[in-house]
């Protein structure tokens, strides 16, 4: 009897923890998740822009490929200018890019690596949301500017659809 409990509460974890399995494929936990429901999420649109939360920086979504962004790698060209006059590219920023769930509480499992463009301009890939929900991906950026370094960040959140 003691058996049959012990087996009975390891399939009810396994299950529980294999709604968000590790693999990062394209696995999700089967249940529908209906984005019209969601009111924590941005309208996606080209351009995109939100002021840092220290308001410090601005950050503009230039493209994203798939647009909108969808299961599996996403690319994003992002800007990042300053807000105090003079509004001017943040060239040479340090930019740290995590995708997270935080109705799963997990980030992706992949590294999004940048690639600095233009002056001010970066490239981000791969930005991977694998399983359908709200995701929410925080930018940091941090660079040398007059007066010593500064940082912000800011929070895209974005639903993907079952």
């Amino acid at each position: 009897m003691r058996q049959i409990m012990i087996l009975g509460v390891t399939a009810a974890a396994a299950a529980v923890t294999g709604a968000c399995s590790d693999d990062h494929g394209d696995d999700d936990d089967g249940t529908s998740y209906n984005c019209l429901e969601e009111t924590r999420a941005d309208e996606f649109v080209l351009g995109l822009t939100k002021p840092g939360e220290q308001g410090v920086y601005e950050f503009k979504l230039l493209s994203a490929d798939p647009a909108p962004p969808a299961r599996g790698d996403n690319l994003w060209q992002l800007e990042v200018s300053t807000i105090a006059a003079p509004v001017a590219p943040v060239s040479d920023a340090t930019l740290r890019v995590t995708p997270f769930m935080p109705d799963h509480s997990h980030g992706s499992g992949k590294t999004v690596l940048v690639t600095p463009m233009t002056a001010g301009q970066y490239q981000l890939e791969p930005v991977n949301l694998w399983m359908p929900g709200l995701w929410e991906v925080t930018i940091q950026a941090e660079a040398a500017q007059t007066g010593g370094t500064q940082r912000d960040r800011v929070v895209f959140r974005f639903c993907l659809p079952s």
